[in-house]
């Protein structure tokens, strides 16, 4: 019971030192910090590793290590998703180069397979080659909903990069860098989807690195947003030997 406190106490310690407070625990989370190997290690403790695909490489992230990826190569990563209609996306990309139409963040999808088909992207974030961040859903029934396009990604920098889902609110968010640069209202639930592909929207892959993916089952608001490009997870999920963040914070929310 001591060391569980302890374990605790110095959780609640760090984030106040850091400034990082958060609403929700993350169903997934994906540092990039492994450094090798062919699966990415899922630290929010749901187990929901990916497995490389096509080589992408290891190097430096934004925060510790990263994940590089070549849209010659069609290098993604592909991880188990449970289905949510409501949900946040977070992570940290950079671009070295616009090797294509677009090159791709993030494909939620139905199945494991390649999904070439741009129409199977349910939840599909990526950058087109006039450096615009864009996005789409694709509520159940309703067909494509696309988010505007309003701001542009600068290449060769970390932007951070998130799309908040808000089934209760009819609302899907997106941002860039902490700021919300597009909303679109939609009706229904999301399309049913099982896994991620990261790196990679239809047929396209990233060009550059990208770090600490992590999904909520909430929509998160634009102070928490915030709050999460501010932090380092892989410091938080450091807190804690056996690198379980889900299990931290629900420790901690359960006291």
């Amino acid at each position: 019971m001591m060391k569980k406190l302890i374990l605790i106490c110095a959780f609640a310690i760090t984030l106040v030192l850091t400034g990082q407070s958060y609403a929700a625990t993350p169903v997934a989370l994906w540092l990039f910090d492994d450094g090798a190997g062919d699966v990415v290690m899922d630290s929010s403790g749901s187990g929901y590793n990916g497995n490389l695909r096509n080589d992408p490489t290891w190097g430096d992230g934004k925060h510790d290590g990263g994940l590089w990826f070549s849209a010659a190569a069609g290098s993604n990563v592909i991880a188990p998703l449970p289905h949510m209609d409501t949900l946040t996306i977070t992570m940290w990309a950079l671009y070295t180069n616009l090797a294509s139409n677009n090159i791709g963040l993030i494909h939620v999808q139905a199945g494991a397979d390649e999904n070439a088909d741009p129409g199977s992207k349910i939840i599909g974030i990526w950058v087109e080659n006039s450096s615009t961040l864009w996005g789409r859903i694709i509520p159940d029934g309703v067909g494509n909903v696309n988010l505007p396009k309003n701001a542009q990604m600068e290449a060769d920098v970390w932007n951070h990069v998130a799309l908040v889902i808000d089934a209760a609110g009819g609302k899907a968010t997106q941002y860039l860098n902490g700021e919300a640069i597009g909303e679109v209202d939609y009706s229904g639930a999301l399309t049913p989807f099982t896994f991620l592909n990261i790196g990679r929207q239809g047929d396209e892959s990233w060009e550059g690195g990208i770090d600490e993916v992590a999904v909520f089952d909430v929509a998160l608001t634009k102070g928490e947003v915030v709050d999460i490009m501010n932090s380092n997870l892989s410091e938080t999920a450091a807190v804690s030997p056996s690198g379980k963040v889900a299990a931290l914070w629900g420790e901690l929310k359960a006291r």
